[in-house]
């Protein structure tokens, strides 16, 4: 895993390191770091704050010019270090985006009217509480819950992803209680998500073993 989107991430974790910036990856960098054969585009990481997005402009390398004649896309710049506009939904995007060893790196906090409970990948604030931090040889990172992508994927219809992922991911392995709340977060508008065979054999199979507990404790 050198090279590319890891030199990127690694680069990353070290720069904010020194800061108070609190962060988590997202996206398709997340997967691949829970272990699952994907090959990212870019970094797209989540910031609680739009504070800490400014501030991890302080030590991201900014271009000197707002625009470069050779990229037509956004980039942060020293006079522009973020940007912020409102997105879907009339969530309010603070952002920035740097190349770290040459591969692009987005950083983004989302104001959103989501339920504050919702156990969505990027706008609510429930996602911040089950954050996990993984070891990845011997640098610290903060990454969202391979559970809350596994919603996401059924959510936005995914189905490569969604099987590279299972096929990767051991489903003993899974927070069920996790899963189910990630899953109910994304059937908010009453449209059941089609749930493949393997994960609604976890979800029952530990309904059945809590229910059987029950009926012992009962006795």
């Amino acid at each position: 895993m050198d090279g590319g989107w890891a030199d990127a991430l690694r680069e990353l974790a070290v720069r904010l390191a020194g800061t108070d910036v609190e962060w988590m990856l997202v996206g398709s960098a997340a997967t691949a770091l829970h272990g699952v054969a994907i090959e990212p585009g870019d970094l797209d990481v989540a910031v609680s704050t739009a504070a800490g997005v400014r501030t991890a402009a302080t030590v991201l390398p900014s271009r000197t010019d707002r625009s470069s004649p050779t990229d037509p896309i956004w980039f942060s710049s020293v006079p522009e270090p973020t940007m912020t506009f409102v997105g879907p939904g009339d969530a309010r995007w603070t952002f920035g985006r740097w190349t770290l060893a040459g591969f692009r790196v987005e950083l983004a906090h989302i104001d959103s009217s989501a339920p504050a409970d919702l156990l969505v990948e990027t706008p609510a604030a429930a996602v911040w509480d089950e954050r996990l931090v993984i070891d990845w040889n011997g640098t610290q990172i903060p990454v969202v819950p391979i559970e809350v992508q596994l919603a996401t994927m059924l959510f936005r219809d995914q189905p490569d992803r969604l099987q590279a992922t299972l096929t990767a991911v051991d489903p003993a392995s899974l927070d069920v209680d996790l899963l189910r709340r990630a899953l109910a977060s994304r059937e908010t508008d009453g449209t059941p998500l089609k749930v493949p065979d393997v994960l609604r054999e976890r979800l029952t199979s530990t309904e059945h073993r809590a229910e059987r507990g029950r009926g012992r404790r009962g006795r």
